[in-house]
């Protein structure tokens, strides 16, 4: 998560909000190493995403937006990360056009092409998440 200091950090997260872990989703064990066995406390995947959901980190922040959008696309059916990468796409297109039309565009297109392809892949990424859950 970016964390200078992850073993510490990650401790102090669990520690503030042990109350929201299940025993599913962390435990303590005994972990052999060449200094002999170490009381180790490891999580489960789903006790690491709620560490990242309490972590406040550049890396823990985009894990957050992640996973709503991830929500929102399943919950609608793909049609939210749709409606996303369109919007997404029609910016990027629009721009790239009104810069091939304007010579003096292009100094101004080169600092925001990458942000806007960036959003554009990252909305057409979400699009291919949609899985249809019926059981």
């Amino acid at each position: 998560m970016g964390y200078a200091n992850p073993r510490q950090k990650i401790h102090d997260i669990y520690r503030r909000n042990s109350d929201e872990f299940t025993d599913t989703m962390t435990a303590v064990i005994d972990l052999p190493t060449a200094q002999g066995n170490q009381k180790v406390r490891v999580f489960s995947l789903r006790g690491a995403h709620l560490i990242a959901m309490f972590a406040r980190t550049p890396k823990a922040k985009a894990f957050r937006r992640w996973v709503l959008d991830l929500i929102d696309t399943v919950m609608q059916g793909g049609e939210y990360a749709r409606r996303q990468w369109e919007a997404h796409h029609k910016a990027l297109e629009d721009r790239r056009e009104q810069a091939s039309a304007e010579g003096r565009g292009l100094a101004s297109w080169r600092w925001q092409k990458g942000p806007k392809e960036t959003a554009e892949r990252y909305w057409r990424e979400r699009m291919q998440l949609c899985l249809p859950l019926n059981t």
